[in-house]
């Protein structure tokens, strides 16, 4: 999520005064280990936390019950899709692996644990931009299949290299990040900026969902980009955010695991509220059609 606004301090305090002690237990951290750079239980119980449902300003569900298929079978497992495949799919649909993280023979970014190993990437963080900010305006009519709208304009995306691949309404992507880097600018999470710091930047493979946010006119901060459109994203979004798992699961071998920005950050002072309105089921659908493609 680029942050172009973020909640006062007045807010964020009022907020606090009037949250039950419920939500703030379901915003607690999933658990990370330092020393071993991971979340607590086995890839898919750390899915199941890391996939939290996610509400307006950050507030988390409870982690989920079980995962949607295919990624209840996949996740933490070893891929088996062979990559003379998945180029195949990619030429046919015209696509650069360029724009899709970068060569698939490359391996994935790699994060430095404090006892001197060297780990490859084991997440796949789901982000919205909530940009471009409309303000008191609504949400423009057709955007999501408008070329010409601005936030489908992948150039402006190409200045904010905060994340490893950008994909608009259109199902578009670029990468301002090759999947083999850490992400160019930034921590991509407050979880490896406060936390893991410069050793940490590699754990993770940021993809940014374009998404408008507007203000919440009952919020007390002026400011605010509480509102997200609803549907949150788009079927094209779905797809290649699916193109871009299996993309980057296939360069580091085994199924990442998935999560949003703001279970990755929940208990950190000014924790990202993002992806908003996402639809983990209409993303799951997306990766059984692409895996059945594939095969």
């Amino acid at each position: 999520m680029i942050p172009v606004r973020r909640t006062s301090v007045f807010a964020i305090a009022l907020m606090a005064a009037v949250v039950p002690a419920t939500t703030a237990a379901q915003n607690t951290p999933c658990g990370f280990d330092e020393r071993n750079f991971s979340f607590k239980g086995n890839p898919a119980q750390q899915a199941l936390c890391l996939l939290r449902p996610n509400g307006i300003g950050g507030v988390l569900s409870q982690p989920l019950d079980k995962l949607p298929e295919p990624l209840g079978r996949l996740v933490g497992r070893r891929v088996r899709v062979p990559k003379p495949a998945l180029r195949g799919h990619l030429r046919a649909l015209g696509i650069s692996e360029g724009d899709v993280g970068g060569s698939i023979d490359a391996p994935l970014s790699t994060a430095g644990s404090s006892d001197g190993r060297r780990i490859g990437a084991r997440y796949f963080v789901i982000h919205d931009t909530s940009h471009p900010y409309l303000g008191e305006a609504g949400f423009p009519d057709g955007f999501d299949d408008d070329r010409t709208w601005r936030g489908n304009d992948l150039g402006i995306w190409t200045r904010q290299p905060v994340a490893h691949v950008f994909v608009n309404r259109l199902g578009d992507s670029v990468t301002t990040t090759p999947f083999e880097n850490p992400v160019a600018k930034g921590f991509g999470t407050k979880l490896a900026r406060d936390l893991l710091k410069e050793n940490g930047k590699g754990l993770k493979i940021h993809i940014e969902l374009v998404q408008p946010r507007r203000r919440d006119p009952a919020h007390p901060d002026p400011k605010n980009d509480r509102i997200a459109p609803d549907p949150g994203f788009t079927r094209a979004q779905y797809e290649r955010l699916a193109l871009l798992y299996v993309v980057a699961s296939v360069r580091g071998g085994s199924w990442l695991i998935p999560g949003y920005h703001s279970a990755f950050d929940a208990g950190i002072k000014g924790a990202h509220d993002d992806p908003q309105n996402f639809d983990l089921t209409s993303f799951a659908t997306a990766l059984s059609n692409l895996l059945a493609k594939l095969r």
